[in-house]
């Protein structure tokens, strides 16, 4: 050690380096909104039109699935198939390579592609990031809108706006969506194509393949082989409409324009999205991993200007979202803060030491430990976002602490020479050794049982611990290094000289009445005690109330306590009762700044789009009056849920009354809009009509692997509960994860044996309907006209009613036919969506039981146990659906704080060679629990990750100091000292690292909670100043409440 206290040059180069890299490394390592976390899941998407769920079910899904369980390395697959859409799931083993995974996938879907339907949308596969950060994925987002036909808008933003922004390095891709692609449609007389006996069919898929590039064949030129390839025979509407077909069973032709329509038109798309009243265009920037957000931002928004500034007259480009938009503010005001917070400390420090060099010292020791940590981020390859953020402001006060304490170590009684200062340090910096290394290997430690937890939480969390164990590491080399150098090196022999002082009569008295001080708050210890437990509160309100107290293993006496439980919690559960019942756990909703009025409509099921546009529409146009007082309005509709309608209103309007006409005008049109549910809501106002109400009080879960099986035993179960009185509202179609209730699909039965009398078959039949009861009937996407379209094959029938359907002749084959007499037609209920787990289907059946929930419970588990259950199925009762999950999850977290107090005893029993130490430092951590209560309460805070990252903070310096404390309290008695006087002298010489570095932190985070505007550091700053507050002062009040004596004699 003293060779390397003596070699000033390296040392001083060493902090020269880590200057200049770490001044380059902060202004070139990436910064974004949030990290790179890709979960062991990838995500399969199929649509399909409005295709039943049944059907999507067994032509996609279940190939799909099929196609999955090929894979290795599969843990679970999992899959949600809607009306028109199929999701599969698929789950990973933790060390998996899923990129490799990925791309076997996409072999194994292309040979399942080719059994699938034509009119299938290409598959979709995507990453799995943590729920936490799925609201921070989005990039930027655009809206470009405008008075023009949406595949205008299309064209336009694919020619204008996506090749360019394309060009950006970073961006990795482009999505436009809101608009379809347009489609060649082919609209056939029906009556024209049974006359001349044709197929519609047929002829679509004919003019699909000359729509397509072909080869034929090629030709040998010497050593080489040229390919020979026809393009399109067509290049417009009016070569598709002269396409000759020839007439079954003669020599005749007719053009394709004798029996049909040919059009470029709108695809009959199931969504419409409007902005101001006008067509919009959503463009959806992706940024490329581990690209700079902020920058990149910067370059594409000037870019977009100049987009902007040569658009056509009537189209507008407005800018939606822009993640790095609160990202750069954040910055820029922890910056200011920063430079504010490191002057207030800077005085704290000087206030306390009375010496200028310490807050040099001491301010230097952080700044380099901070360049250091942020140097070694960027080796590791690690970004700045807002996990690791919160990583480096949860080690701000740790950084004080290790300096403060080094520093308070060795610079009482420096000597004047530096010779004698090498001497000095070396004897000295030693006996920091344990609190330093201490506090860092506990709080590193609280992050070792991370290896333990779940995927998904281990995940989301190891950035935040690599990057506080980065800076805690780096704080520990810069203490050990930077401040002996300083104080040998740095500071002038002048400065040092030593100050012999007398005792004065002043000092004794002092220390009389702080040892008398002692020894009669030792005498109140039971006091401080009792008040101390009566302050935290008896967490008895957690434990749940019996349901039946024949059953349960509680003891009949505590049943006066669980009837009177509402009066007595309140008055046991002290400051943890009201805690836990008055804070609001969780980030709350406030990620608008600007006040909103929302309408919702919800129309029933099969309503066409037109109608839902025709209600929008009315409240488009009672809101042009007030459009001075949005600052825009925007309207998402579709076929599936309805429309939702936003209105942005402008804070300078607030106080005017535009507004609030427009809001009680959508009311009362609300009020008189029939036949659907509308709600609208905004301006501290709300109002729904036709929504109903109710939920059904009793589930039965049924899993098993056939469909059909499992249907027939929930029709069975239905059966037995209908028989009783009190069963009301049996469902066996319930999905209830949050999916509409109204679901209907219509069910044809043919009879086989009339059709084969009349020389029909079902494909022939299901052929001749295709083209009337499916608007959608795409034959997949072609190049026509310089630009990529559907193809679509239909008949001129915009809407079909059942009569139509079951009363028109039509021809299939040879014969004529109609539905009416080769089949029915039935309305019923169907499931919104089918989820399976590992090919295994899920059912749920609920009903409504009038009567006590103990009643309901045993007729229901009653009934069920004489349910004849199909080999394979499984009945499961009760609302459980989600806590098997939940369950998992909270035995996890436990396991995590048991292994991490486990941590934390070990490292210190290792570094003080002790079993009480640990036990001292442990139970100084609810004393910050304590102020963090108490702060939360009373600046009535939502408890959410700032408040945990402050809670965090909060606990590594109270266990620091309580270390700091219990190994001075070692080394005295090591000297002889114990019992009260031990305490004394304790007090003494650690009194003033404590105060100082409780006082410097909580000083350097007033700045946030005075000027700052985001909630997560406002929050992380009121929790810290409180919990640090009331810990120090406890600390200090309970160490060595349990010594008796003055004098401990050895």
């Amino acid at each position: 050690m003293r060779e390397l206290l003596r070699r000033k040059y390296l040392v001083s180069f060493f902090y020269l380096i880590v200057c200049i890299v770490g001044l380059f490394t902060w202004v070139n390592i990436p910064v974004e909104n949030a990290p790179e976390l890709n979960l062991p899941r990838i995500t399969v998407f199929y649509s399909w039109g409005n295709t039943a769920p049944e059907i999507v079910e067994q032509e996609i899904t279940r190939k799909v699935e099929s196609a999955a369980n090929n894979l290795r390395d599969v843990q679970e697959v999992r899959s949600i198939t809607q009306s028109g859409r199929s999701r599969v799931t698929i789950t990973f083993n933790k060390n998996a390579p899923v990129e490799f995974r990925s791309l076997e996938l996409r072999e194994q879907l292309f040979s399942v592609e080719q059994s699938l339907p034509q009119n299938v949308s290409p598959v979709q596969i995507s990453r799995s990031v943590p729920e936490e950060l799925e609201d921070q994925q989005t990039f930027i987002v655009y809206t470009l809108s405008g008075d023009l036909p949406g595949k205008a808008l299309l064209e336009y933003a694919r020619q204008s706006i996506k090749v360019r922004l394309l060009g950006l390095e970073g961006i990795s891709s482009v999505d436009l969506e809101g608009v379809d692609d347009p489609a060649l449609t082919i609209e056939f007389d029906r009556l024209a194509v049974e006359k001349y006996n044709l197929s519609a069919t047929e002829i679509t898929a004919e003019i699909r393949d000359k729509l397509s590039w072909r080869t034929s064949g090629f030709i040998d030129s010497g050593s080489s082989r040229i390919s020979m390839i026809l393009p399109p025979d067509f290049e417009n509407t009016t070569d598709v409409s002269n396409l000759k077909i020839s007439i079954p069973g003669t020599i005749r032709q007719i053009r394709l324009s004798d029996i049909a329509t040919v059009t470029v038109s709108d695809y009959p798309s199931k969504s419409i999205r409007r902005v101001n009243g006008s067509t919009a265009l959503t463009i959806r920037l992706n940024k490329e991993p581990g690209a700079d957000a902020m920058s990149l931002a910067e370059r594409t928004l000037a870019e977009m200007e100049q987009i902007k500034s040569i658009l056509p007259k009537g189209m507008t480009l407005r800018l939606q979202v822009d993640s790095t938009e609160k990202l750069r503010a954040q910055f820029n005001e922890l910056g200011n803060q920063a430079i504010f917070s490191g002057l207030l400390v800077f005085f704290v420090v000087l206030l306390f030491i009375r010496k200028v060099r310490a807050p040099i010292v001491i301010v230097g020791s952080i700044l380099f430990s901070v360049l250091l940590s942020i140097t070694t981020l960027f080796m590791v390859n690690y970004t700045l976002n807002v996990i690791t953020l919160a990583g480096l402001t949860i080690a701000l006060g740790m950084l004080i602490d290790n300096a403060v304490v080094v520093f308070e170590q060795i610079n009482p009684r420096l000597p004047k020479e530096r010779s004698e200062r090498v001497e000095h340090i070396r004897k000295e910096l030693p006996k920091s050794f344990v609190p330093v290394l201490g506090s860092t290997f506990t709080t590193v430690g609280i992050f070792v049982p991370l290896l333990f937890a779940l995927e998904e939480l281990r995940l989301f969390l190891l950035p935040l611990a690599v990057a506080l164990t980065i800076t805690l590491l780096s704080s520990v080399i810069v203490a050990f290094t930077w401040i002996p150098y300083a104080l040998i090196w740095l500071t002038p022999a002048s400065k040092a000289k030593q100050k012999v002082r007398a005792k004065k009569p002043l000092s004794n008295f002092l220390k009389r009445f702080i040892l008398r001080s002692i020894v009669f708050r030792n005498k109140l210890r039971w006091v401080l005690v009792i008040a101390l437990i009566g302050v935290i509160g008896l967490p008895l309100f957690v434990i749940e109330t019996p349901d039946d107290w024949e059953n349960t293993h509680w003891p009949q006496f505590t049943q006066a306590y669980f009837d009177n439980r509402d009066n007595i919690d309140p008055l046991i559960g002290g400051l943890t009762y009201k805690f836990t019942k008055e804070t609001y756990f969780g980030s709350p909703w406030r990620r608008d700044t600007e006040e909103k009025i929302s309408v919702y409509i919800r129309s029933p099921q099969g309503t066409p789009l037109s109608e839902i546009d025709k209600i929008v529409s009315n409240y488009e146009e009672i809101a042009e009056p007030y459009t001075d007082a949005f600052s825009y309005y925007e309207a998402q509709l579709s076929e599936d849920f309805g429309a939702y309608i936003t209105f942005s209103v402008k804070n300078e309007y607030l106080s005017e009354v535009a507004p609030y006409y427009f809001l009680f005008e959508a009311i009362y049109l609300a009020s008189q809009t029939g036949n659907f549910a509308v709600s609208v809501s905004g301006l501290n106002q709300n109002h729904s009509t036709g929504f109903g109400g109710g939920s059904s009080s009793q589930r039965i879960t049924l899993t098993g692997y056939a469909y059909n099986e499992l249907y027939d035993l929930a029709r069975e179960i239905q059966r037995r509960l209908e028989k009783n009185r009190r069963v009301r509202e049996v469902d066996i179609n319930n999905s209830s994860y949050f999916s509409r209730d109204d679901f209907y699909q219509f069910n044809l039965e043919l009879n086989d044996k009339k059709m084969l009398a009349s020389g029909l078959n079902r494909r022939e039949v299901l052929n001749a309907l295709s083209m009337d009861i499916n608007p959608e009937n795409s034959f997949g996407k072609v190049e026509f006209e310089g630009q990529e379209m559907y193809l679509i094959g239909r008949t001129e029938s915009k809407r079909l009613y059942e009569e139509d359907l079951m009363e028109r002749m039509r021809r299939g084959g040879s014969s004529s036919f109609d539905l009416e007499t080769y089949g029915s037609i039935k309305k019923e209920k169907a499931l919104t969506e089918i989820r399976r787990v590992d090919q295994s289907y899920e059912r749920v059946v609920t009903f409504n039981f009038l009567g006590n929930y103990r009643m309901a419970q045993d007729f229901t588990e009653a009934m069920l146990e004489e349910v004849p259950v199909p080999v394979g199925a499984k009945i499961k009762y009760g609302y459980s659906g989600f806590s098997f999950d939940d369950d998992a999850q909270t035995k996890n977290l436990w396991l995590i704080a048991l292994l991490s107090i486990l941590s934390v005893w070990m490292i210190v029993s290792a570094l003080l060679e002790s079993w009480t130490g640990p036990l001292f430092v442990i139970l100084a951590i609810p004393f910050s629990a304590i102020g963090i209560m108490l702060g939360t309460l009373t600046n009535d805070l939502s408890f959410d990750r700032g408040a945990i990252a402050g809670a965090l903070l909060c606990v590594g310096v109270v266990v620091n100091n309580a270390i700091l404390l219990i190994h001075q309290r070692k080394l005295e008695r090591s000297k002889g000292i114990g019992g009260l006087r031990a305490w004394y002298y304790v007090f003494r010489q650690k009194m003033r690292p404590i105060l100082i570095t409780t006082t410097t932190t909580v000083v350097g985070l007033l700045p946030m909670v005075i000027f700052g505007t985001d909630e997560f550091w406002q929050n992380l700053a009121i929790v810290v100043i409180w919990g640090l507050l009331f810990s120090t002062a406890l600390l200090f009040i309970f160490s060595g409440l349990w010594d008796r004596k003055l004098i401990h004699s050895h």
